[in-house]
């Protein structure tokens, strides 16, 4: 049985030509934009043995200089995914864009995107403008989100007002970083506690989280503040988190994110386009190398995506 991939990305043209090709490259490795078209990424899932993928829109996302222009492109993102997903049933879906910061338009494409395209879940960035997704002020997405038990698709991008490495660029370590952020957020604001009907996926393995785990757990009961603290609280809130192990298969990041969460909340990801081909062949080879029975592999290249997606585990 092939793959089920839970991190690819939508690259469509009209979406380069409305976000430029600038923005697209500026905090990846990436230093072109990478050709995606949707036959192209379905001769590469053919090769690389991936029966089905579920398309996203990675950083920068939609935000463009007005809220009508960030709540138009993301419009056209989710159409043009739902057009792919409807024209490949058995091999694609898609997370549809929410237009955030704009809280009111992202509850409004919520509805669109789940009920008329029939979107498998929804997509956000780490932070907005340094407002992280696990803020009070995004609980109202986080509340309709756990009304429909919805899945939650949660991609890295730079954090605001990047202090660094200049030469460096951010999909490097801050992207990871970020993700750390996002997931204490959560936390810290108790926003897993109070919607536990939204089923998160954190990319990339849920960055330094699995290294950070213990440290976290046990520093972070010293602030009163800090609503899921200590070992008690945090440490399950991360195991009831999926995680996919795109980049994150080589034997150190995989021990220590097998021992955090059960095999059950792992997913596999490749981060196509952004990932070249060569790229995701390394990161299947370090999985390759990981001891695992052949029911652990199964559920994490697999059986554990279709519990979220069964429209296309049933490819």
């Amino acid at each position: 049985m092939g793959r089920i991939d839970v991190h690819q990305h939508y690259l469509a043209k009209h979406y380069l030509d409305a976000i430029g090709a600038d923005r697209v490259t500026a905090a990846s490795t990436v230093r072109s934009v990478p050709d995606w078209s949707v036959s192209a990424s379905l001769e590469l899932m053919d090769r690389l043995g991936i029966d089905s993928a579920v398309l996203s829109v990675s950083d920068p996302g939609v935000e463009m200089e007005t809220e009508a222009g960030t709540a138009r492109l993301a419009r056209e993102c989710n159409e043009g995914q739902a057009k792919a997903a409807s024209d490949h049933a058995r091999r694609l879906g898609f997370y549809a864009a929410l237009p955030l910061p704009d809280v009111t338009a992202a509850l409004r494409e919520i509805e669109y995107a789940l009920d008329v395209l029939h979107a498998d879940g929804v997509g956000m960035l780490t932070n907005y403008h340094g407002t992280y997704v696990g803020d009070p002020s995004f609980w109202p997405v986080f509340e309709e989100l756990d009304r429909r038990k919805a899945v939650l698709f949660v991609h890295p991008t730079a954090p605001s007002d990047l202090r660094g490495f200049a030469d460096i660029a951010p999909a490097i370590l801050e992207f990871p970083f970020d993700t750390t952020r996002a997931i204490v957020s959560l936390l810290y604001h108790g926003t897993s506690a109070r919607f536990p009907g939204v089923r998160v996926i954190w990319s990339h393995g849920g960055g330094a989280m699995p290294y950070l785990a213990g440290r976290t757990a046990v520093v972070s009961a010293r602030d009163a503040k800090f609503a899921q603290s200590g070992p008690a609280r945090l440490l399950p809130a991360l195991q009831n988190f999926y995680y996919d192990i795109t980049q994150s298969a080589s034997p150190p990041t995989f021990a220590a994110l097998r021992r955090l969460v059960p095999m059950t909340r792992l997913l596999y990801g490749s981060d196509r386009p952004f990932a070249a081909e060569n790229q995701v062949k390394l990161a299947m080879d370090d999985f390759a190398g990981v001891e695992l029975s052949d029911g652990e592999r199964a559920a994490i290249i697999r059986e554990n995506a279709r519990t979220l997606f069964p429209r296309l585990g049933a490819a």
